[in-house]
């Protein structure tokens, strides 16, 4: 074994020093050099800031010409494989290793340095560093350059006051009224993004406010530097456009600087651009004002498709009213939420002379016209994927129905038949397998997403809320794996809405899950063994009926590279009703004193957890993300332990990856016996971090730490110091550290993450730390599908 491993290191540095041997400038001109390298200094001592708002990779990415890409910082990989296929005789597999990673040499080119230091300059400027100096250096040596760049900064300019400049006196005080809100601040340093970013917030602010026309270009930025001491003033200006000397008394009203109202919504819920002829279609005009919608018409051929009442619940735009933006959008997310639209578009026209006739004519009114694009109503799909539990991964394959309007009103039916084939550890030598697999799964599931509240009282107190959706869902489960066999019946009916952009809520009033359990006589054997009535009760049969609320915020934006945070909060309690039920009629007890349902023993519990993730954008492609998650389950009245689904395990490929699937924990317990259960908690603390980082192409890398474990609420003589107390829970916390390497196609990711245990709280007090026991075999290895988290 010790030969094996030589060998693997001797064939490693071998490869390395044929890579890097090779010669990458075969393919440079004479009198020509590769670029190596790019380096940017930044001298911020004359500018007296230490807290700079940007950093030397902000600079990077400005540099018009970049070396070649480096393999983990320091292979080029690309230029390698170039300079191979291009030496001696080609073949096909020169040629597909040269078209696969292949790169040409990137040859330096001065002029382009050139353009560098105007692109610097201009970012310096724009974030307030002006009149800063750069100079540059070429180090050239054998056909090889490094562009040194020497940024010496200058003192950035402040903003010493604002003063707005808007002739309309209405549009003034609504932006005076709202001046908190502004993106430019006195004191602040110079950013002309921020002065962009504020113009494109008056503009919305106007335009919620009925100025329909109003576009950011009417908001510019006068900038008077003339101070001498590093300041500058700012006057934001409003004004309408017009004729080169002509007054603000003799030019004609500018719509930009009228309020519009809205006059018609008319709708095309089956549009298809091809379809030019308008001859047969009917229409519905709605009137009545059930919703606040007012005068709508719907425009369909033959039949319509979707009951009105459905487009009319989800339109926020009503005549009569001042055009907002927000109700555009708010109409728009709307619509497009529902699966059956393929493509959704709001236009609006403004209404002209004798067409001004539904409304007061002394108003500027538009009319919306909402067109939809309809998908294929019902659908087959079979889908084959990845499964991982914990680091062990496995194969399954679905069929699925779908209809996306069952009822007529957007309403979703999903039909589902599952079936996987998974390895889990456990069970002896002689277990059935289906090929390498050991876990055989398959069910079945229907569910129906209706796209509103299915209410005892009527929706109108309702009708704000975005994407709005009842859930009903049942299904059934069968589970074969080497200790047990297992069915699970499940149905739930609950609803899901959104805040807006950044948070949403879901509620199950109603969640019922049926569990039946089939233990391996040996399995069953061990258990009893034990003789932990803790245990027993995961590996029996149990019924659960319970209500649930998650909140969720999360303010990640698509395709902008900033910090964003995650956070989800999850709270759940079961068995409460059927308690009161039972004590209320007396209902029989089982042998163990328990009340059942259908002779199951029902879980009576609380269980609430938090997720918190903040992620730093160090960089486009370089990413920071700390995570935190705290939980704890409570059982009581009829339960003595939490159910096996509901319990907090430690150990897998999404948490503590220095422990295999479920291993770490409870506490400080010492398992002597080595025992293969999976060790359940009710109580779980535990701390994530990972920097993520560009490899190469596809490729990503990470290096990560976890910090947690599990424990048990009460103390246990099977378990030992395995119950929480504030004393001591800290000294019980496992550390690992571990890299991880990540295939990432956008669509899929696949990921190998490789840690070793850095400090073991199975171990006795005083031992815990395992700096002495490092090794390749105290390496766990884990495989997943999508990052951790």
């Amino acid at each position: 074994m010790k030969n094996t491993g030589i060998l693997h290191l001797a064939l490693l540095l071998i490869s390395v020093a044929v890579i890097t041997g090779c010669n990458t400038t075969r393919r440079v001109p004479e009198n020509e050099y590769l670029l190596r390298k790019n380096v940017v200094h930044i001298n911020s001592e004359s500018a007296g800031e230490k807290d700079l708002p940007f950093g030397t990779d902000d600079l990077y990415e400005l540099l018009e010409q970049q070396p070649n890409d480096r393999l983990l910082g320091s292979l080029k990989i690309g230029l390698w494989a170039n300079s191979y296929a291009a030496k001696g005789k080609s073949n096909w597999f020169k040629r597909w290793l040269d078209k696969s990673i292949g790169q040409d040499p990137v040859i330096l080119q001065v002029n382009k340095i050139d353009r560098s230091l105007g692109q610097l300059n201009l970012f310096l400027e724009n974030n307030g560093f002006f009149n800063s100096k750069i100079d540059t250096e070429i180090l050239r040596k054998n056909k090889k350059a490094t562009v040194e760049y020497h940024v010496e900064l200058a003192p950035p300019y402040r903003i010493s006051d604002i003063e707005y400049e808007i002739f309309d006196s209405t549009i003034r005080n609504i932006v005076i009224q709202h001046q908190q809100e502004s993106l430019i601040e006195k004191g602040a340093i110079y950013n002309a993004e921020n002065l962009d970013d504020e113009r494109y917030r008056i503009s919305s602010l106007l335009r919620n406010e009925g100025y329909y026309y109003f576009a950011p270009e009417l908001v510019f930025f006068e900038v008077d530097s003339a101070f001498g001491n590093h300041t500058l003033k700012i006057y934001p200006n409003i004004q309408p456009s017009g004729i080169p000397g002509d007054t603000l008394e003799t030019r004609l009203p500018d719509r930009s600087f009228q309020k519009y109202h809205l006059n018609r919504i008319s709708i095309d819920p089956d549009f298809n651009p091809v379809r030019t002829d308008t001859s047969r279609m009917r229409k519905i005009v709605d009137t009545s004002d059930v919703s606040g919608a007012g005068d709508l018409t719907i425009y369909y051929r033959h039949k319509l498709k979707i009951r009105p009442q459905v487009l009319k619940r989800s339109i926020f735009l009503n005549p009569s009213n001042l055009y907002r933006e927000q109700d555009e959008k708010r109409t728009y997310r709307q619509l497009s939420s529902f699966p059956l639209f393929a493509f959704t578009s709001l236009n609006f026209r403004e209404v002209y002379g004798a067409n001004n006739h539904q409304l007061d004519s002394t108003r500027n009114l538009v009319n919306c016209f909402i067109e939809l694009t309809r998908r294929p109503v019902q659908s087959f799909s079979v889908e084959a994927e990845g499964t991982t539990s914990g680091s062990l991964l496995g194969v399954a394959g679905n069929l699925v129905y779908r209809n996306l309007n069952i009822f007529r009103g957007g309403e979703v039916l999903s039909l589902k038949l599952t079936g996987g084939v998974e390895w889990q550890a456990g069970g002896s030598s002689n277990d059935e397998v289906f090929l390498f697999f050991n876990t055989v799964q398959t069910g079945a599931e229907a569910s129906i997403d209706i796209p509103k509240f299915l209410l005892p009282f009527g929706n109108s107190r309702t009708r704000n809320v975005l994407e709005p959706k009842t859930t009903l869902k049942t299904g059934v489960n069968y589970q074969n794996r080497p200790d047990y066999e297992r069915y699970v019946t499940n149905g739930s009916f609950g609803y899901s809405w959104r805040k807006n952009a950044f948070v949403s809520h879901s509620f199950i009033p109603l969640e019922i899950n049926s569990v039946s359990i089939f233990p391996d006589s040996s399995f069953l054997q061990r258990l009893e063994d034990l003789n932990d009535q803790r245990l027993l009760n995961q590996y029996t049969d149990h019924f659960i009926m319970s209500a649930k609320y998650t909140y969720v915020y999360n303010n990640q934006e698509r395709n902008k590279v900033q910090d964003f945070t995650f956070f989800r909060w999850n709270i759940e309690s079961a068995g409460n009703l059927l308690n009161a039920m039972s004590n209320l009629t007396s209902a029989h007890r089982s042998e163990s004193g328990e009340y059942t349902v259908w002779n199951i023993p029902f879980a009576q519990y609380a269980r609430t957890d938090v997720d918190f993730r903040y992620y730093f954008a160090l960089s486009e492609d370089n990413t920071l993300v700390y995570r935190n998650l705290l939980g704890i389950g409570i059982p009581y009245g009829n339960s003595s332990s939490l159910p096996f689904e509901k319990g907090f395990y430690a150990g897998g490929s999404n948490d503590m990856r220095g422990w295999n699937y479920r291993t770490l924990g409870p506490g400080g317990f010492q398992d002597s016996l080595s025992d293969d259960f999976e060790r359940m908690g009710d109580v779980i603390l535990e701390a994530n971090l990972e920097y993520r980082f560009p490899v190469y192409k596809w490729f990503k890398g990470a290096v990560f730490t976890d910090i947690g474990n599990i424990w048990l609420l009460e103390p246990s003589d099977v378990v030992p110091d395995g119950e929480f107390r504030f004393d001591r829970f800290y000294r019980e916390l496992a550390i690992d550290g571990g890299v991880g390497l990540r295939l990432d196609l956008t669509f899929f990711i696949f990921r190998i993450d490789a840690a070793i245990p850095l400090r073991d709280p199975s171990y006795a007090a005083g031992s815990r730390w395992q700096f002495d026991n490092l090794g390749i075999r105290k390496v766990i290895w884990n495989f997943g599908i999508g990052y951790p988290f």
